[in-house]
């Protein structure tokens, strides 16, 4: 009972509230108005004053109109430089810039989470040897070779043969970073990318079903079954964006994709320390 009372009570508080912020929000807007309102009146009047004594300095009121007529045939030329040729390149600009945040999201999501989750993947990957020939990126790859690659990660056949051992691993990873993975989520700017937001929904997905599981030492043989699928679609959407990655390190931030190509995940011989 005094669980429902003060539920009733949160619910009148955040009536009021929302009533109260609907209010402020109606007379910020009929505010806003009334000052473009007093803007235009008074551009207009500052407008007329001008003509006048424009009028009375030169006394000519022919080329008064001459000028008013021109500068209106103008106009459509303005609207068209304003709003297609400056808005164009303003909005070329601003999708950049958002692309340019993105990508700094992705890479940080490779650098926390998206390698070494593949490096997991791959260690229980049946065919390891074939997607390591095909993945092994390096300095010379052009973009034909990664248009390649991306196509073979998309038609590629993933087959995972994950244990009980493996399952426990990749979960307790998965949980370690499940903070950070949502902070990635909530970011505005991934509204761009839908094949990103789409890979983090996989991931997330396969996170719930392995917290779902009372016993996971306890896993049928069906309940592996089932993993092992949901893992497969994590690994085939983190593989795809990686090479979409690594291209982009490549033509953008050739001292990253140094460092990216020594951590591949699909190359065994890879090594981070140079020789």
């Amino acid at each position: 009972m005094l669980y429902i009372i003060f539920y009733i009570r949160i619910l009148k508080i955040n009536n009021y509230n929302f009533i109260k912020k609907l209010k402020n929000s109606i007379q910020a807007i009929t505010m806003k108005t009334k000052q473009h309102k007093i803007f235009w009146i008074s551009a207009l009047v500052a407008s007329i004053l001008m003509y006048i004594v424009q009028y009375a300095v030169f006394n000519d009121y022919l080329g008064i109109i001459n000028s008013f007529f021109g500068k209106i045939a103008f106009v459509p030329i303005q609207v068209f430089l304003i709003t297609v040729v400056i808005s164009g390149i303003l909005s070329d600009m601003e999708k950049s810039s958002r692309l340019e945040k993105l990508n700094i999201l992705i890479g940080t999501f490779f650098s926390e989470t998206g390698t070494k989750s593949l490096k997991y993947f791959s260690k229980i990957d049946s065919r390891i040897e074939e997607i390591g020939s095909k993945l092994k990126v390096t300095d010379s790859w052009v973009d034909e070779d990664f248009k390649n690659a991306l196509n073979y990660a998309k038609d590629r056949d993933y087959t995972l043969n994950a244990s009980k051992e493996d399952i426990i691993e990749i979960y307790e990873f998965l949980s370690k970073n499940k903070e950070f993975l949502m902070r990635l989520l909530e970011n505005p700017n991934l509204m761009e990318h839908e094949h990103f937001t789409e890979l983090l929904r996989a991931v997330f997905h396969l996170l719930e079903e392995l917290e779902s599981r009372e016993n996971l030492h306890e896993s049928s043989d069906n309940d592996i079954m089932h993993l092992n699928g949901d893992m497969v679609r994590s690994y085939r959407l983190i593989t795809i964006e990686w090479v979409n990655y690594m291209k982009y390190l490549k033509n953008n931030y050739p001292y990253l994709f140094s460092l990216a190509m020594r951590r591949n995940p699909f190359d065994k011989s890879a090594k981070t320390s140079l020789k």
